[in-house]
């Protein structure tokens, strides 16, 4: 009955003429006369709250939203409203219900599973892992196509499992303020962009300010935290209008049975429905108008979850193939370790035709594909794992969305905690219709040719662990690490190791998980992307030298130059400047009025930190027992040779001055 009814009123082009469609189910006439009091509301409501509430009363879950309801008004008609924006947000499928249709079709096919006349292959990787001609040829490429990209960012998920909230209060904050290295992911974002920004900049000369569009949500005030994050730090530097916010809309949540998950009466549970939204959305609210007046043509699109993806080169080999072949739409892939709770990049083929696409975990069942390792022995699996760090032509998934406005639509039902009335929680399974911004890729499909190769789409293959580690979950001792900002500050930590082995540098030998876990880090490294962010760059800059058991060394800054420099404890270099001036508006001009050092066999000798005190490191609330600290203020710059500091030492260096130790 729902598929039917949800067509007819896809077909609607009105409220009323959605209205006069489900005045003929007789479950109203028995509804309303067991309920007066909401029969008497309804003739207050507009013609959109109305077909809202006739549809909740035909998909029979009006019984259950309005159990208890004591004829409050304003709650009432804030709930239609609500949902309101759910119903014009599905209008494609039937609006909501459409939502309840799509709902118990899924949950029926998670149960008798799915066979269909499919051909699964791994996909033509072209691999960007290795240092190569080609590969060199790719990331010139990127830094050449930094002034036709524009970057979306998905911020609006619920991250439940992060378990984050303000100490103070105890209220529940989103993924965008988890202080990840002292600063927001969001933060971390941006920094990895500005630093392939400034990389342009130093070959021509101009400065180029990426337009970024962010999708948020209303879930934990997500969309509030984000616009403070981008208040409080001035918007990083970057014209106000360079940005541009979107909300996705927050969905109902059902059980086993489809029924849809209550907190109380007029509460049912919303949530994000899914990275899916992000085209819709976007072309909805004319973000790809804007990005195309603005003269982007093409987006990298990332995930704020996994902030190492930007490191050396990755995303400017990924971005520059998908720009200088023109390609409509790209994935990001690395090895995916077994049993990882995330999604696969497929060839498909069937009936002579080819897409590259991505399979969530939860569906493999459904699709018969077996999680196996490549090769035994192995701990990752024969496919390769689907980040979420995609490439998109803006025109072609414009027009895709037409076409396939709900991409990889799904349900994944697990079980969470629901807050009932009176603050009583419960464990119950539950889902939503769940859409995911990778599948819009399923619209590209290609004739089968002499290769089993798209054309017009593609995938990269780079390392693990400059690709995605990923901060989703709390660390509880005793379970698993993956996913959690421990783990992926362990990444990080590893792959800054890998560079300091590339320039030269004596380290101490590497920690297990479990002894970084308990004794801290063997070494701690972090520096300004803008440093490279290129590998190779970097490899200039630091030159040789030693970093003792338990050191801790912070490169806030591009302009340095380190050789042989041994730290046996604690150095923090800070430029106030970076990478360039500010104006009077707050925003970030690229020059030479930046802060830079040189250090030429220098010694730091001092106690360091206290790594006893300082977990969890991710957070960088380090305690340091002594430190060697340089901060340069403007254009100044620190030159020091031939030097041995013993203890805590701060040299603060002022705009304009000089300060040498030779």
């Amino acid at each position: 009955m729902l598929g039917r009814l949800s067509d007819e009123l896809a077909n609607a082009s009105s409220a009323p003429e959605k209205a006069a469609i489900l005045h003929a189910y007789s479950s109203l006439d028995v509804f309303f006369s067991s309920h007066p009091d909401i029969q008497a509301l309804a003739a207050k409501l507009n013609e959109k709250q109305t077909a809202v509430l006739l549809q909740l009363i035909v998909i029979g879950q009006a019984e259950r939203i309005f159990d208890g309801f004591n004829a409050h008004e304003k709650e009432f008609f804030v709930l239609l409203d609500q949902l309101e924006v759910v119903d014009r947000f599905y209008r494609e499928i039937g609006g909501i219900v459409g939502y309840q249709a799509k709902i118990l079709e899924l949950l029926q096919k998670s149960e008798e599973g799915e066979c269909q006349e499919l051909k699964f292959h791994a996909p033509h990787f072209l691999n960007i892992s290795e240092d190569s001609a080609d590969v060199r040829q790719a990331i010139e490429w990127g830094v050449d196509s930094v002034e036709e990209m524009a970057e979306i960012y998905p911020l609006g998920g619920a991250a439940d499992r992060l378990h984050l909230v303000e100490e103070a209060t105890g209220v529940e904050l989103p993924a965008a303020r988890l202080p990840f290295l002292g600063k927001t992911l969001l933060e971390l974002l941006i920094r990895d962009l500005e630093a392939r920004e400034y990389l342009f900049y130093q070959k021509t000369g101009r400065q180029m300010v990426t337009p970024i569009a962010i999708m948020t949500s209303q879930e934990k005030r997500n969309h509030t935290h984000v616009m403070e994050i981008c208040e409080e730090n001035h918007f990083f530097g970057r014209p106000a209008d360079s940005f541009r916010f979107f909300t996705q809309p927050l969905v109902p949540a059902v059980d086993e049975s489809g029924n849809w998950c209550l907190k109380g009466p007029l509460a049912p549970l919303l949530k994000p429905g899914g990275h899916g939204a992000i085209w819709k959305l976007a072309k909805d609210e004319g973000v790809f108008d804007w990005l195309k007046g603005l003269g982007r043509k093409k987006a990298l699109i990332r995930q704020i979850n996994n902030p190492i993806a930007g490191l050396d080169y990755g995303l400017l080999a990924f971005t520059g193939i998908g720009c200088k072949k023109n390609m409509v739409f790209g994935f990001a892939s690395c090895p995916r370790l077994l049993k990882a709770v995330e999604g696969v990049n497929v060839l498909v083929e069937r009936n002579a035709k080819l897409v590259l696409t991505n399979i969530e975990y939860c569906d493999f069942a459904k699709y018969g594909i077996q999680d196996k390792p490549l090769n035994p022995e192995e701990p990752y699996s024969r496919f390769s794992s689907n980040t979420n760090i995609l490439f998109a032509d803006l025109e072609a998934v414009s027009a895709a969305v037409e076409e396939c406005p709900f991409p990889g639509l799904l349900v994944n039902l697990k079980k969470s905690s629901l807050q009932g009335e009176g603050g009583k929680k419960q464990e119950v399974k539950m889902a939503r219709l769940e859409s995911t911004m990778q599948n819009i890729a399923d619209v590209f499909v290609e004739e089968k040719g002499k290769e089993l190769k798209t054309e017009r789409t593609f995938v990269t293959y780079n390392v693990r662990h400059k690709t995605i580690s990923t901060a989703k979950k709390a660390y509880v001792s005793g379970r698993a690490l993956r996913e959690t900002p421990e783990h992926c500050f362990y990444d990080l930590l590893k792959a800054n190791r890998e560079l300091l082995e590339r320039c030269q540098v004596a380290l101490p030998k590497e920690r297990t998980v479990g002894e970084y876990l308990e004794q801290g880090p063997e070494l701690l490294f972090l520096y300004h992307p803008a440093l490279g962010p290129l590998y190779s760059i970097i490899q200039r800059k630091i030159q040789g030298g030693h970093f003792h058991l338990g050191a801790s060394v912070l490169f806030e800054l591009a302009d340095l130059y380190a050789k042989n420099l041994e730290v046996n404890g604690c150095l923090e270099i800070y430029a106030e400047k970076p990478i360039g001036h500010y104006s009077s508006k707050g925003d970030l001009h690229f020059s030479k009025e930046a802060g830079s050092c040189i250090l030429e066999n220098v010694t730091i000798e001092n106690t360091g930190v206290d790594w006893k005190s300082s977990s969890p490191y991710w957070k960088m609330n380090l305690k340091t027992r002594e430190s060697v600290k340089i901060v340069l203020k403007g254009k100044s710059k620190f030159i020091a040779r031939n030097l041995h500091l013993q203890g805590s030492h701060t040299f603060i260096i002022e705009d304009g001055q000089t300060i040498k130790i030779l």
